[in-house]
């Protein structure tokens, strides 16, 4: 059975399961789903067709359904769908999205801190964190594992790979690769999360095997096409019994094969003004 503060409103329609704390002042839409064991501390809104799933914190003034922030907006049969053990700090808000029979998807157990936010048509990964103020603009994609740093924004379409970092007060404009770090206006790469990359626990050959791929792709002086055989080149000589290694490489690949807003630019090529190459516009 859920426990509903009585100055809270849910509305009729509602599907609240055991287990559900609703504090006070918060207001769930009929079209609301709410996970076993969900917290909402206070102040919370949830509205439209929010589907959440299980042990997820609410802290007051979070805010998730709401229209999109775009001046088109007609797409309330639009849903958000929220997985497991995520935390949601003061003032987080996420959209509907804008695209029909679209989705706004937030993974699982990620952090979300106070006054982020995730916008229309978003699709963030598992263990995700978005520090203080980070905020996604829509059609952007993170991929699991990834940290969005404090006052940093992410363009519309962007994407950032799995286990890649992205540092304060950065200006996302162009895609940021798995396992790479990212930093400054507009960002570029110094590097590999080589930090990160050690505490997920990978193995010094599938570190390795990543350290082969930022070098092919960054540091030769490639096209991307070229870099990309490069990288091909580079999976021939990986024995089909190491698949760990195997997935990591794939990953880098089929990244930085994708896209829509190019790869940012190492960032010895933006001190030297180049960089160029690295688009796949």
């Amino acid at each position: 059975m859920a426990d509903v503060h009585p100055s809270a409103i849910v509305e009729s329609g509602a599907k609240i399961a055991d287990g559900v704390k609703i504090g006070p002042f918060c207001i769930i839409g009929r079209e609301v789903e709410l996970g076993e064991g969900c917290e909402l501390i206070s102040h919370v809104v949830i509205q439209n067709k929010v589907k959440i799933g299980k042990n997820n914190r609410f802290f007051p003034y979070a805010c998730l359904g709401m229209e999109a922030q775009d001046l088109h907006f007609d797409n309330f049969a639009g849903h958000i769908e929220v997985g497991d053990n995520n935390v949601f700090r003061e003032y987080f808000n996420t959209h509907l999205p804008k695209i029909k029979d679209g989705v706004t998807k937030i993974g699982s157990n990620g952090y979300f801190m106070a006054n982020s936010h995730i916008a229309h048509d978003c699709i963030v990964g598992d263990n995700v964190i978005l520090v203080n103020y980070a905020g996604l603009a829509g059609h952007v994609e993170i991929g699991n594992n990834a940290l969005i740093s404090g006052v940093s924004m992410v363009h519309q379409f962007c994407r950032v790979g799995e286990y890649a970092i992205v540092g304060g007060v950065t200006k996302v404009t162009r895609d940021v690769p798995p396992y790479c770090m990212a930093n400054g206006n507009p960002a570029s790469i110094p590097g590999l999360n080589i930090v990160g990359l050690k505490r997920s626990g990978m193995s010094a050959a599938e570190r390795s095997i990543i350290k082969k791929a930022f070098q092919i792709f960054f540091l030769q002086n490639r096209s991307v096409s070229g870099a990309i055989e490069g990288l091909k080149e580079l999976a021939k000589t990986i024995p089909d019994s190491e698949t760990a290694q195997k997935s990591r490489l794939t990953s880098f690949i089929e990244f930085v094969a994708g896209g829509k807003r190019g790869i940012a630019a190492h960032s010895s090529n933006v001190r030297s003004g180049a960089g160029d190459d690295l688009s796949v516009e």
